[in-house]
């Protein structure tokens, strides 16, 4: 994000977390850009420091030992997704609960599979139940897509939750793709990932070690799915950056500098639902987890303010009139919502808030006004 106090745009709408390198880190590319090979290739499928780091935070997360062997490093996460979605449904179709990440179903199209979404349930949180995954349930079904904390809503899924799915895909033999990359940024943290014949685990640096510029991704898989997820990688992007998986590898085991970030972002979430409360038409979603919050448009749009008569309409509007960027709930199977990132420091969120209140109890005043002259 870019701006001068109280001037120009507020960009909510990124959803990356921004920190300095940390110093270990910083020593590792050190070292990495000293070696005497420093530019050559790295191995295919990944430095053996890193798959043996992310084959160890995987190890702590599940008490069970973990395979190197059974990590393949991706150019982020987003390629890991698209690798696991050749290698598992090219052909068929792949299950995707909405809401959802925008580029889901861009990414399962070009890896030569069909999304179907699958709405979520209102009374639980829009998330999906085995019932609604039953009604979406085809023939050509291949894979179920789960991500929790879910990008927009911050909704999570519970143990039992979890468990349910798991057991819904096991009984149906559907793979499930579990995308893992806010997996901190929720109050019951998953244990019991893991994989199998029917599961893959994609992970990345991304958002948990705020590195997204890196571009440094993995999938964690069994044996028999090795073999065309690394082929996928072999002729797409071939070998990630060696100095960037150097970085990575070097961060992975701080657990504390997780916790503290987990605990910093639980903080910016309870800020801006506090913060985005004041701003008249505008209701904000409480996540129970991630990086963002979704405001509920509903009253906004009710009302068709500033002429908007959907949610891109509304944002576009609210950019142009208060100066905040968000973005629109539709973009995500979400229509007539509005979602912001909370990963940024409180006086930018409270200034944005402010902003949109602002505008928008101006836009309220008009309306009252009118009702009491007709």
């Amino acid at each position: 994000m870019s701006r001068r106090p109280g001037t120009g745009l507020i960009d909510l709408s990124s959803g990356q977390i921004t920190e300095p390198l940390p110093e270990g880190a910083v020593r590792a590319l050190r070292e990495a850009m000293a070696a005497e090979r420093a530019t050559a290739y790295a191995p295919s499928y990944g430095n053996a420091d890193l798959r043996e780091a992310v084959a160890g935070h995987y190890a702590r997360r599940t008490g069970a030992a973990v395979d190197p062997e059974q990590v393949t490093v991706t150019a982020g996460a987003r390629h890991g997704l698209f690798a696991a979605f050749a290698a598992v449904a090219a052909g068929g179709e792949i299950l995707v609960p909405q809401p959802h990440w925008s580029h889901y179903p861009g990414v399962i199209r070009s890896a030569g599979a069909t999304a179907v979404p699958v709405a979520g349930d209102p009374e639980r949180g829009l998330l999906v139940d085995p019932g609604r995954l039953d009604r979406a349930l085809t023939s050509r079904t291949r894979a179920l897509l789960i991500n929790s904390p879910v990008n927009p809503s911050g909704a999570c899924y519970t143990r039992s939750q979890m468990r349910a799915v798991r057991e819904w895909a096991a009984e149906r033999d559907v793979r499930l793709v579990v995308d893992d990359i806010y997996w901190a940024y929720a109050d019951s943290v998953d244990d019991q990932v893991g994989v199998s014949a029917r599961e893959i685990v994609v992970g990345g640096a991304s958002k948990v070690h705020a590195m997204a510029g890196l571009r440094v991704g993995w999938v964690w898989a069994a044996p028999e799915y090795l073999a065309p997820l690394r082929e996928v990688v072999e002729y797409t992007t071939g070998p990630v950056s060696g100095l960037s998986q150097s970085a990575v590898a070097a961060v992975l085991g701080d657990t504390r500098a997780v916790a503290a970030r987990a605990a910093g972002l639980a903080e910016m979430r309870s800020h801006a639902v506090r913060a985005m409360s004041r701003i008249p038409l505008l209701t904000p979603v409480p996540p129970a987890g991630g990086i963002y919050l979704c405001l509920d448009a509903t009253e906004a749009l009710r009302h068709g303010i500033y002429g908007a008569t959907d949610d891109v309409g509304l944002c576009r509007a609210l950019e142009q009139r208060a100066g905040v960027r968000l973005r629109a709930g539709s973009t995500f199977g979400m229509p007539g919502f509005l979602r912001l990132c909370v990963a940024e420091p409180p006086q930018v969120i409270s200034d944005a808030a402010g902003r949109l209140a602002g505008r928008l109890h101006v836009v309220v005043n008009g309306l009252s006004s009118l009702r009491s002259t007709s």
